[in-house]
């Protein structure tokens, strides 16, 4: 079969090659699953360059999120052969989406409504799931306040922005230039930083009208981290989601002592089976509600999957992007 494969560490154009697999074996409660859409997103340049915390050994498939169709199932595996379902893969073990046919883990598999476009679906699980458990499960955000979504314009940014509004949140939106914010906007951000224009810490207390963040969903650490957890109220939560800029801020504790703040992890894969099919299905309810939508700002040919993955690595990218013949 066709897949993408990770040959050396570098940037993505020069890391990454399509190559001819044996189509892989799902092992032990694992699934092979024929991919008919999988999103790309900054993991998977990460794991180009080698800088990803689960990076498999060289040469791999990257692709962490696919839909498409169960053709295999591994012993134990509860999901049928058969069933049209989304999925996170077994990308650690070198088997990702980008390939006709990938494996994934039997609890991190989740049935895909038939009525589901699949480049949407192949970008539901990690973005809203991740969302749902860091704003209602770890942050416990309510009704009113004040939500600020870092990197607001990507995949993980976007589902933050639509399920913190449908929570009844009041989302300022932290983004680079005016069409990445004006996206914001569309997708029922509040009020949207400009983070090129103005100093992310001024234009939050301005937002806030001095109260400053109650809760902070940050996919991109660094810098923006550093300003943001400056503004943070008594009692607020910083919901570590991931690192974008390329590192974690590792704040002094006295800066959260003396506002009885928080930083709080986010981490889907720690959760159980049932409890993530909980968490599923209300998503699909509010997606059904119109209340949430995949972003998917460009489908891929998946010849043209080295390009897409440049576009991300140098930040041109907006939404999803989702490679899809």
């Amino acid at each position: 079969m066709r897949a993408w494969q990770i040959k050396r560490h570098a940037e993505p154009a020069d890391a990454i090659e399509l190559v001819d697999v044996p189509v892989p074996e799902p092992d032990a409660g694992e699934i092979r699953i024929e991919v008919d859409a999988a999103a790309i997103s900054l993991p998977d340049v990460f794991m180009c360059r080698g800088t990803y915390a689960f990076n498999p050994t060289l040469p791999f498939t990257p692709g962490q999120e696919v839909s498409g169709t169960v053709v295999a199932a591994g012993e134990n595996a509860q999901t049928a052969v058969g069933e049209r379902v989304m999925a996170v893969t077994s990308f650690f073990r070198g088997f990702g989406g980008l390939a006709e046919e990938a494996l994934a883990l039997d609890i991190a598999t989740h049935p895909a409504p038939p009525e589901m476009d699949p480049a949407e679906a192949a970008c539901f699980a990690i973005p809203y799931q991740t969302a749902y458990i860091g704003l209602v499960t770890r942050g416990r955000l309510s009704p009113g306040e004040n939500l600020i979504v870092l990197g607001a314009a990507g995949g993980t940014g976007t589902a933050a922005i639509q399920l913190g509004s449908a929570l009844g949140a009041r989302v300022i939106a932290v983004a680079a230039g005016p069409e990445k914010a004006e996206l914001c906007r569309e997708l029922g951000a509040d009020v949207v930083i400009d983070h090129r224009e103005v100093a992310i810490a001024d234009a939050i207390m301005e937002a806030t009208s001095g109260k400053g963040a109650d809760v902070i969903y940050d996919p991109v650490g660094g810098e923006a981290c550093e300003a943001a957890l400056s503004t943070i109220a008594s009692e607020g939560r910083m919901l570590i989601i991931g690192y974008a800029s390329g590192r974690y801020h590792d704040p002094p504790t006295a800066s959260l002592i003396f506002k009885n703040a928080s930083m709080v992890g986010v981490y889907v894969g720690a959760y159980s089976k049932p409890f993530t099919s909980e968490v599923h299905e209300a998503l699909l309810a509010l997606w059904r509600e119109k209340k949430i939508r995949p972003v998917v700002s460009r489908r891929i040919r998946f010849e043209d999957t080295a390009l897409a993955l440049e576009d991300l690595a140098q930040r041109r990218a907006v939404g999803k992007l989702v490679v899809c013949d």
